[in-house]
């Protein structure tokens, strides 16, 4: 409260030495008021204080992309166990474009890509761990 009371008597006294002797017409006015307005909301909020415009993630960017590659696979691999468990053929568009990315017409090559995914979420994480304990 005292913060503010200083700041509007300091605004004013400003404002009262801008005006001495002048007249101004009602659009020099409302400029003065709204700039007035403008600093003491700053002021009060602290805007005009210096602060970082972003934060940096603590995370080294190469665990971020590890962990990015783990996420995207675990993605694959999910989506592979929802096509193996639903017995229909694959009608979306989605499904077909993502069985032949990973080269799956039959079951049984489903079951071994589910796997070797599987396979690669365990290595990178466990080479993830080995980079943390170092």
């Amino acid at each position: 409260m005292f913060k503010l009371k200083t700041i509007l008597q300091a605004t004013n006294k400003a404002t009262e030495d801008i005006l001495d002797g002048k007249y101004l017409n009602i659009a020099e006015l409302n400029h003065l008021v709204y700039t007035s307005a403008t600093v003491i909301t700053e002021e009060i909020s602290g805007a005009g204080e210096y602060k970082l415009e972003t934060q940096r993630s603590k995370t080294p960017p190469w665990v971020r992309r590890i962990q990015e590659n783990i996420n995207d696979i675990r993605k694959e691999l999910s989506t592979l166990v929802e096509i193996k468990r639903d017995n229909r053929k694959a009608q979306n568009i989605k499904r077909t474009r993502f069985l032949k990315k990973c080269n799956t017409e039959k079951k049984e090559n489903l079951e071994q890509v589910i796997e070797e995914l599987k396979q690669k979420v365990s290595a990178t994480t466990q080479q993830l761990s080995r980079y943390r304990k170092r």
